[in-house]
């Protein structure tokens, strides 16, 4: 994340795309599987109004769809990494 931040100041958005768009995959799983692992952990109370455990996982899944889905994300990653080989040609 901090090379993206670096890459966005000095290259601008559009210089740092594919790291923003991996960011916006893999950031948002990351906080699902943790909050998942604390859901799991707490048994039957992560799951009531009790913990904010529910209400954390609903805005992390809500992450995943409101920046795009994720497979737009991963497709415009993998488009830059093939650019690199076909270039290459």
């Amino acid at each position: 994340m901090l090379r993206t931040a670096w890459l966005i100041d000095t290259c601008g958005v559009k210089g740092a795309q594919p790291e923003v768009a991996a960011i916006k995959v893999v950031a948002p799983r990351v906080a699902s599987s943790v909050l998942d692992r604390a859901i799991q952990v707490h048994g039957g109370l992560g799951v009531t109004d009790d913990l904010l455990l529910a209400r954390m996982w609903a805005s992390a899944r809500t992450l995943r769809i409101a920046e795009g889905p994720d497979e737009v994300h991963v497709r415009t990653v993998a488009r830059h990494e093939l650019d690199k080989y076909r270039s290459r040609r």
